[in-house]
């Protein structure tokens, strides 16, 4: 069996299958931890992006949605329960998730978790000044708090998964770049620059870099180009009251706000990429929004910045593709990659070790072009930009009108 693209899925994917006796190839274009998941912000959200339970209920039907939600609702404790189990260091804060929202969008929160309970019963809701006190954030009107979510080292999680990889099952190539597959008779032959594997089964993960493996999959899945950054450590002052119980926050609102802790103190936080900025620029951007969200935050230098591209279904919903006879991929987790891509790894090794009996949670299903992709390609930065763009508009009015 071949794997292409050794992140989070892939790496997980294998794992699962070695467990269980399966022999496996994993081919990666990069050099370890150069995979999308090194441009990852390091945040477990086990909820939904801009949709709901019910609205995946209503597009997947009861049957296959409820499995889908009850995959998300533990998508979370697992990530933190196999990182117990393997001992990987990879500085995992299990403190929980906010989703802070604002404005009248409170009530939204409370039937948000009304929709969720069939599927779990650990959501809480927080008002305003509880969610103050929860995120050192003002602006909020209430949020979600998910106590299976968290943070951690992307990096050093991804390193750990290789890193327990069995080599007598498992046999790893970096800088591996897979060309072309074809079917040759009963295989799928698989072209590298360094020859041709030949596999019964493969399972495509490489995220975007799936789109260019097999014409089925051409323009099924959108890019939104983001920067990350990571604060130089805060002073104890300003670290007290931001996120003073160790949650990572990301809010509902079009130009996301994101926030979480590294072991060492730093912030680490995001923005729309849509337009290219140098450092200085970035720095500044970075902090008028921290300034901005934050009470008594001061501006602070940027340690480390990155550009990442975060790939996402027309659906905003995870997808196991069945591509052809004995192809798989694995399509876009539309920023919620790494407690789904984990989970989404065992789906897909039961899938395939058990094709008779096993139900997966995660939807197998036919690829699909997104409709006017030329254009649609563009959208989700667009929308980002453009949200951006606005909040810098209404705070400089605001500050305007102030005496």
């Amino acid at each position: 069996m071949a794997i292409v693209g050794a992140g989070i899925a892939g790496l997980s994917t294998a794992l699962h299958l070695s467990a269980v006796g399966v022999e496996v190839v994993v081919l990666d274009a990069g050099r370890a931890s150069s995979s999308a998941t090194a441009a990852s912000a390091g945040i477990i959200a086990p909820q939904l992006v801009r949709t709901t339970p019910n609205g995946v209920l209503d597009r997947l039907g009861q049957d296959g949605g409820a499995r889908l939600l009850n995959l998300l609702a533990g998508s979370g404790r697992y990530v933190f329960d196999l990182i117990k189990a393997e001992a990987i260091d990879c500085a995992a804060q299990p403190n929980g998730f906010l989703k802070p929202v604002a404005g009248a969008a409170a009530g939204q929160v409370r039937s948000l978790i009304e929709e969720w309970a069939p599927f779990r019963a650990d959501l809480k809701f927080a008002g305003a000044e509880e969610t103050r006190q929860l995120t050192g954030c003002q602006g909020y009107s209430a949020s979600l708090v998910d106590p299976s979510g968290g943070g951690l080292d992307p990096v050093a999680y991804v390193q750990g998964l290789a890193a327990r990889l069995p080599a007598s099952l498992v046999h790893l190539f970096r800088e591996t770049n897979v060309t072309s597959i074809r079917r040759e008779g009963v295989h799928w032959a698989l072209r590298t620059a360094e020859g041709v594997l030949l596999a019964k089964r493969v399972i495509l993960c490489a995220n975007g870099g799936n789109a260019g493996l097999h014409p089925a999959l051409a323009k099924t899945v959108l890019p939104l180009p983001v920067y990350e950054v990571a604060t130089a450590p805060l002073a104890p002052s300003m670290r007290a009251h931001i996120l003073p119980q160790g949650h990572v926050l990301t809010d509902s609102s079009t130009d996301v706000f994101s926030i979480r802790f590294d072991r060492d103190g730093r912030l680490i936080t995001a923005c729309s990429a849509g337009a290219v900025l140098g450092r200085e620029a970035l720095t500044t951007q970075i902090n008028r929004r921290l300034v901005a969200m934050i009470p008594g935050y001061e501006a602070t230098a940027l340690d480390y910045a990155w550009k990442g591209t975060a790939w996402l279904n027309s659906d905003l919903l995870p997808r196991v593709l069945n591509v052809d006879e004995g192809l798989l991929a694995v399509q876009a987790c539309n920023g919620r990659g790494i407690a789904l891509s984990t989970i989404i790894g065992r789906e897909v090794a039961r899938l395939l070790t058990q094709p008779e009996t096993y139900q997966p949670l995660v939807p197998l299903q036919k690829p699909r072009p997104v409709a006017g992709y030329g254009l649609a390609r563009h959208l989700p930065g667009l929308m980002m930009l453009g949200a951006a763009l606005r909040t810098k508009l209404r705070r400089a009015t605001t500050e305007r009108v102030q005496p």
